[in-house]
């Protein structure tokens, strides 16, 4: 009776070790890769090869377009912060430049206060020089805890 090997071929009894198929049909799969590739021209692989490249030149050129669309929505919220800055620092001005105005004019009041001060100073000392130096009496303060 004939011995089958496991596709259902007869194998040869003689032989004391029989082969493998699997084995036989690995290297037919490895010759057969080699040949496929031995038989495509240059130029197909090297279109493959320029394909792949430029592919992964397109994914990390899509990776830097996402970050910088990213770092322009930064940059958008800053512009954003930087004007209302702008427009709070302008109202600051805007009160600095009255509280100046007021410190100036209060300045001058201050100013004016002192020349009618020194005015009615020298007036008080005419009158005190044309009517004669009256000084008033102090008057005696009782010390305090006695009753008298």
């Amino acid at each position: 009776m004939p011995i089958f090997d496991e596709n259902g071929k007869p194998v040869n009894q003689d032989d004391e070790f029989p082969l493998l198929l699997d084995n036989q049909n690995t290297l037919n799969n490895e010759s057969k890769f080699r040949s496929i590739i031995r038989h495509l021209p240059i130029g197909l692989i090297i279109c493959f090869v320029l394909i792949v490249i430029l592919g992964i030149m397109v994914v990390s050129l899509g990776a830097k377009v996402s970050s910088m669309s990213s770092d322009l929505a930064k940059i958008e919220g800053l512009k954003t912060q930087l004007s209302s800055l702008e427009s709070r620092l302008e109202e600051m001005n805007r009160e600095k430049g009255r509280i100046k105005s007021d410190l100036a004019q209060m300045k001058g009041d201050i100013e004016t206060l002192k020349t009618q001060k020194e005015k009615a100073a020298a007036q008080l000392q005419k009158q005190q020089q044309t009517y004669g130096k009256k000084r008033p009496t102090p008057k005696k303060s009782k010390p305090a805890g006695r009753n008298q």
